[in-house]
């Protein structure tokens, strides 16, 4: 795990450094208005944790040695991920990202005393990020054109990173309905996990491991077999790492989300789906989806762990992860010293506590 950390904190460090080069000049704007939108895209745009941009230059360093190339790729990924992040803070009215306020959140407090019609502060808001959102999303493409105008690989890449996109969509749709629909019963208990999973392979796993490695191997001119190897090892770390961030949202006292977040927005995962499925049912739905007090988020966590929705959760994950380490060692093309950074970040994925 040291070898991968190691990396890591190297390619956090030159992301960085790339990100506030690029933010400084996505500011460069005549027009005010514009120039005050484009600066919150641009504060929301760094101070990330940078494990997508990561993971692009080590698909491309798997088969090539010339790291510094595929830095564009990495910067437009992280772009990527705060343009759907933004997206994201409104759908679930988030007012705090990165420990700085959101886009949506930050335009109603500029303009609020200006008005009093808290509708229409909200819809600015919002729509100031929709724009912002929308606008990053295509600075990210643009980003890689120029950067590979010239590749022979740079029609795959977009292709692969616009079908990322696609999936990350899809997976937040499943995201955003499923709670409701399982709320009011318009899906049936013994169908939840498999939307559940559906969930952690496209919003996930796609998004955050199988994307950002691939999109990296295609610029470096990977073949279909290899991209199906990363993709076989990448869907089990995904799926993984979302279980795992789902029991730490609910049991971590260090996860940084608001205490017991998970339990009122009524999100879908199979600690809630297993649970629908057992005797314990009723008694988790006298808590899930409403405000909670500390003792209530302690009774749901013993509901869980009495349902056995804990061991399950806790059981397909490490199996998830052992299986992907089993793919990984068995992946003849990948030199063994890079197989030791991929370990490295499985066992660094499984270690977390946050």
């Amino acid at each position: 795990m040291n070898k991968f950390s190691e990396y890591y904190k190297s390619e956090k460090e030159l992301i960085n450094n790339k990100l506030k080069e690029f933010n400084n000049n996505l500011v460069k704007e005549d027009n005010s208005i514009i120039k005050e939108n484009l600066e919150l895209l641009a504060n929301l745009n760094s101070d990330g944790k940078l494990i997508r941009g990561t993971l692009v230059n080590l698909g491309y360093y798997l088969l090539k040695d010339d790291k510094d190339y595929s830095n564009s790729l990495s910067l437009a990924y992280e772009l990527f991920q705060t343009a759907i992040l933004v997206h994201d803070d409104i759908i679930d009215n988030d007012s705090k990202r990165r420990g700085k306020d959101t886009i949506h959140y930050a335009t109603y407090n500029k303009y609020k005393e200006y008005s009093n019609n808290d509708d229409e502060l909200k819809t600015l808001g919002n729509s100031v990020a929709l724009c912002m959102g929308d606008y990053g999303l295509y600075l990210a493409s643009n980003i890689i054109i120029e950067a590979y105008r010239n590749n022979n690989n740079l029609a795959k890449v977009l292709t692969y990173f616009n079908d990322t996109v696609l999936k990350t969509i899809k997976g937040e749709l499943l995201d955003v309905v499923l709670p409701f629909s399982s709320r009011h019963q318009l899906v049936s208990d013994n169908k939840l996990e498999d939307n559940i999973m559906n969930i952690y392979k496209l919003k996930t796993a796609y998004y955050t491991i199988i994307g950002p490695l691939s999109v990296g191997m295609i610029l470096a001119g990977s073949s279909e077999e290899k991209l199906e190897d990363i993709t076989n090892f990448g869907k089990l770390v995904g799926i993984a790492f979302q279980i795992q961030d789902d029991i730490l949202g609910i049991y971590s006292e260090t996860m940084g989300k608001i205490k017991g977040s998970d339990i009122k927005e009524f999100k879908q995962t199979i600690l809630y789906s297993y649970t629908c499925n057992s005797k314990y049912k009723n008694e988790l739905l006298k808590y899930y989806g409403k405000s909670l007090t500390d003792e209530n988020i302690t009774q749901v966590k013993n509901i869980f762990i009495d349902s056995g929705a804990y061991k399950y959760a806790n059981d397909t994950m490490n199996r998830m992860y052992d299986e992907s380490l089993n793919i990984l060692n068995n992946i003849e093309w990948i030199k063994e010293d890079k197989k030791e950074l991929l370990r490295g970040f499985v066992e660094y994925l499984r270690s977390r506590n946050k």
